[in-house]
């Protein structure tokens, strides 16, 4: 399903220590060989950690002992619920009525279906910053990555027809919006991203100033996690290498960090500006990963298992959602972000850089 990892599945029905042994010893060259690509080059690091060369296979090889299979792959459900049947949902559901949503210059309408769930759809539209096939790659990105923050999204053909038709009662003075910015072809159907609807969501305040000096701090090598804020600021470290692999420079813009109202539950919304041709990332995104120094294991292991041939990704309606280019660029990025781990690991230790499970 989407390229989900099923390595722990596979382990966990070994029968035969022998075999069992066999896939450890496949595990370890997947760790060592898994990112051999040459494109790009290497990520500027901070002074203390600015290091030509990524880490000898005996670092890697020390990380085998502290591996725990069981978080290399995200659950197959979204708070919850079966991801398939999500996504299956998401693709056919009748839609009962359309309601446009408020913030952004981009046009998003939420869709509410007829069993009372909802998603965020996204069409194809004139706004170059708002690439709805792209949040669908951005979704199977992160589960291919074992991360479970980015909502299910597939892509979905509507009608022009029913979403007039459908408008609420108070997004009717909207219709000229509509048909001005969305872009429908010659059977009046709008092809974009329809992304499960996670409700509640609140601005986690990340992206202000005083919270950026903050969390610098804490994720640097010299810093000390603040009470009972090792959870968000794990998933913030996983978030900042996920927007510069995605090339999302958007993500700083203002109110775009997202979660749960009780701020333990971060999700990773809004990436419809990421995926674009540059081999190098954004300085933008590249400068906010520069700030931290404190990873995820379980990240840092699913990032040298993810090879080239994973970093494709295709919708039963539309086809690709990347174009060859992009999907160079994407690659290009990946060997950055692991260059620029390997570089801390070599200057601190795997203990010190990879401090959270």
């Amino acid at each position: 399903m989407y390229g989900r990892v099923r390595f722990v599945n596979v382990v966990r029905k070994l029968a035969s220590p022998l075999v069992s042994l066999v896939a450890l010893v496949l595990l370890l060259v997947g760790l060592l060989g898994a990112s051999s690509s040459s494109l790009g080059s290497s990520l500027t690091a901070p002074p203390s950690t600015a290091l030509a060369h990524t880490p000898p296979p005996a670092q890697l090889t020390a990380l085998l002992p502290n591996l725990n299979f069981s978080t290399m792959v995200a659950e197959p459900d979204f708070l919850g619920v079966d991801e398939e049947l999500m996504l299956a949902r998401l693709r056919s559901a009748e839609i009962r009525s359309v309601h446009f949503s408020h913030g952004g210059s981009s046009l998003v309408l939420r869709i509410e279906f007829v069993d009372g769930s909802r998603a965020a759809f996204k069409p194809q539209q004139i706004h170059p910053q708002s690439v709805p096939r792209k949040e669908a790659a951005a979704y199977q990105l992160a589960r291919k990555l074992g991360i479970s923050a980015v909502p299910p999204t597939v892509m979905r053909a509507v009608s022009r027809e029913e979403l007039l038709s459908k408008l609420d009662a108070e997004s009717q003075f909207l219709r000229a919006r509509l048909l001005r910015e969305a872009i429908f072809d010659a059977r009046g159907l709008t092809t974009g991203s329809m992304m499960y609807w996670v409700p509640n969501l609140s601005d986690l305040g990340l992206d202000r100033d005083a919270a950026i000096l903050a969390w610098t701090k804490e994720l640097s090598q010299d810093g000390q996690l603040g009470a009972g804020r090792s959870e968000i600021l794990a998933q913030l470290s996983t978030l900042l290498l996920f927007d510069v692999i995605q090339n999302n420079s958007d993500r700083f813009s203002g109110g775009n960090i997202l979660g749960s109202r009780d701020g333990k539950k971060m999700f990773f919304i809004d990436n419809a500006f990421g995926f674009q041709n540059d081999q190098q990332g954004h300085l933008r995104s590249i400068g906010y990963l520069l700030r931290c120094q404190k990873f995820s294991r379980r990240m840092w292991t699913a990032l040298q298992l993810l090879t080239d041939e994973q970093l494709t990704f295709s919708d039963p309606l539309s086809g690709p959602l990347l174009s060859t280019e992009e999907v160079s660029a994407l690659r290009s990025r990946r060997d950055r972000v692991l260059r620029y781990l390997g570089q801390l690991i070599s200057a601190h230790g795997s203990d010190s850089v990879l401090a959270f499970r």
